[in-house]
């Protein structure tokens, strides 16, 4: 069995345990063990196996909820832990976890749109409802720009830095 395999099978295994009633937070130790021996890029790889396997992508969903949750613990945990609820810098890291989800379920939807040759009109409306909820992302960065810039221009920062 190859490595990735080995980690297929493994996101698998906790997917299963999703798929039997076993809720999300309580995966997450085991989660967090899978996450440290996967990249990010061979998470994208697994979830398209496993949408090419037939998992159902509400299941794998679930998973990116639990995915974002520990990337918000980890957060946590660095120095942005003092942000008080409601905060504009809470609310922007909140909005940024949505767009991820809804970025990761754009991507599974496509996917199983690409792997299927009859796709259903529920994967459809999914995708629509994924789309549609994407376009609030420039209201999203222009209060970015509304609350970081002038910090920045106060500073004397006034162009993009080109890395």
């Amino acid at each position: 069995m190859s490595n990735i395999e080995r980690k297929v099978e493994l996101v698998k295994s906790l997917l299963k345990a999703i798929h039997e009633g076993a809720k999300p937070e309580e995966l997450s130790t085991r989660f967090r063990e899978v996450l440290s021996e996967v990249s990010p890029a061979e998470i994208v790889l697994i979830e398209q196996q496993l949408v090419r396997e037939g998992v159902p992508i509400g299941d794998i969903l679930k998973l990116c909820d639990l995915h974002v949750q520990l990337f918000r613990e980890y957060l946590a945990s660095r120095e942005l832990s003092g942000i008080p609820r409601g905060h504009p810098l809470d609310l922007l890291l909140r909005e940024n976890e949505v767009i991820l989800k809804l970025s990761e379920a754009l991507g599974l939807y496509a996917q199983s749109v690409l792997g299927s040759p009859k796709v259903e009109r529920e994967v459809f409306e999914q995708l629509r409802k994924v789309l549609r909820d994407l376009r609030s992302i420039r209201l999203h960065y222009r209060k970015i720009q509304m609350l970081i810039f002038p910090y920045l221009e106060r500073r004397g920062i006034v162009a993009v830095p080109r890395v």
